[in-house]
């Protein structure tokens, strides 16, 4: 496998199907709009009972601390739900791309939607193997990720059930594990490239938040492209192990 013609070529179907970022893009718009909204009902309660130190009772004090913890965690799970229904999105519009096809919102939802529930799952799963990983001193848990990198992929463009799809992630990167090492690594470069743009259009006056979006979503869709493209070349033939070029 040459990584550098897949990622070459990765750029050009992202380059020719910009509506791939749509999904993420509007997703990041919901969480800054939901959040404001959640933090909008918050803060009055807060305020209203931090007026004045000095009169506040023990259940305004939870009051308000729960109004803060409550609407923090519902941001965290409403937003994180949009934002993995926009990463399916995401890559059943770059499996289309990939095909030849042209892309929409309409037909990246009716095609992921089919596959909603055995992604929740895969997510979940995803989520517990490699944060008990973390927690277990870090490395197993960047281990657990890189062993599992092609697990929503997989259940999107195959239609795998949630450990169908663990298992098809697992046995494509240890039969390919230097191509999926070095795909890896260049994950993680194009990330802190990503971020240092954040960081530097972030900076602008008012335009910084729009454009910190707009340049994470096409990061996103770029990303997403690039691994399902990598995904497809190492999984062609199951027996075999391409090696990999930069």
């Amino acid at each position: 496998m040459n990584i550098s013609k897949t990622l070459g070529a990765s750029y050009q179907v992202a380059k020719a199907n910009p509506m791939i970022i749509a999904p993420m893009l509007v997703a990041s718009v919901f969480g800054v709009v939901f959040s404001l909204i959640v933090v909008g009902s918050a803060v009055p309660t807060i305020a209203g009972i931090g007026s004045d130190p000095s009169t506040i009772t023990s259940e305004q004090a939870i009051a308000g601390i729960g109004a803060a913890v409550g609407g923090g965690f519902l941001v965290m799970i409403i937003s994180g739900f949009v934002g993995l229904i926009a990463h399916g999105m995401t890559v059943a519009m770059a499996n289309m791309a990939l095909n030849g096809e042209t892309p929409t919102l309409a037909t990246g939802w009716a095609r992921f939607m089919t596959r909603l529930v055995p992604v929740i799952i895969a997510s979940i799963l995803m989520g517990l193997i490699i944060g008990l990983g973390t927690i277990l001193l870090v490395l197993p848990g960047i281990v657990a990720a890189f062993l599992l990198v092609f697990t929503i992929v997989a259940v999107v463009v195959d239609d795998l059930s949630a450990g169908q799809a663990l298992s098809r992630s697992l046995t494509t990167v240890t039969r390919n594990f230097g191509a999926t090492f070095v795909f890896f690594l260049v994950v993680l470069g194009l990330g802190i490239i990503a971020g240092i743009a954040s960081a530097i259009v972030g900076a602008i006056p008012l335009l910084g938040a729009i454009l910190t979006m707009i340049v994470s979503a096409a990061f996103t869709g770029f990303l997403t492209i690039f691994t399902l493209a990598t995904y497809r070349e190492l999984s062609a033939d199951a027996d075999a192990a391409p090696d990999a070029h930069a």
